[in-house]
């Protein structure tokens, strides 16, 4: 939706570039090479990176998939239009996440976008787990009614305020919620996530 939205008007997509932070085995990546897009990829583990390769192959797709981290991430300041990411920023520490939103802006053109999905306090997870400060746990050793995040060893849960101060320096920063529910007889578990967009 957020690339139908800002980039589907672009005459020549192919101009535009786009880095999918935590691309894992490739799925984004093959569905934004398809759309016409120059497409980048990013992430920690490096057998996610050569599975990532070998899907693309097979589908006839290109991408530049680099292994790294995204608290320092190896492209030059202003070399993207958009920035991406579903669930992997929120398994980093509360230091590192300060750090990848600072890479994202200086990766992002003037006027680019960034659009990502972070897991909420309103989470009925949330203050479970080993905890690490006040918003970050650890899952490893910990079960939980929905298994969401057990086995993690760092799973941060963002704040409305937290993800307001964190992004300030951002032109544009737009959040919305989406709160899910699990019933189970009387009780109800919320799992919530934020939906945010970013523009430098």
């Amino acid at each position: 939706m957020f690339m139908a939205h800002n980039y589907y008007h672009v005459p020549e997509r192919e101009n535009i570039r786009v880095l999918e932070i935590g691309s894992g085995t490739g799925c984004n990546l093959a569905f934004l090479s398809k759309e016409g897009f120059a497409t980048y990829g990013l992430d920690h583990s490096a057998f996610a990176v050569e599975m990532a390769k070998e899907f693309l192959e097979e589908r006839q797709c290109s991408a530049e998939i680099v292994h790294s981290c995204a608290t320092s991430i190896p492209f030059e300041s202003g070399f993207f239009d958009a920035c991406i990411e579903s669930n992997s920023i929120h398994c980093n520490s509360t230091e590192d996440i300060l750090k990848i939103f600072d890479e994202i802006y200086r990766v992002l053109k003037v006027g680019g976008k960034f659009f990502g999905i972070f897991v909420s306090d309103l989470s009925e997870e949330f203050g479970q787990g080993v905890p690490f400060d006040e918003r970050t746990f650890d899952f490893t050793a910990t079960k939980t009614l929905r298994g969401q995040f057990d086995g993690f060893p760092v799973i941060h849960f963002f704040g409305k305020e937290e993800l307001l101060e964190m992004t300030q320096k951002f032109s544009s920063v737009l959040l919305q919620t989406d709160i899910m529910t699990l019933e189970t007889g009387n009780n109800r578990k919320p799992l919530g996530y934020w939906l945010v967009e970013l523009q430098k």
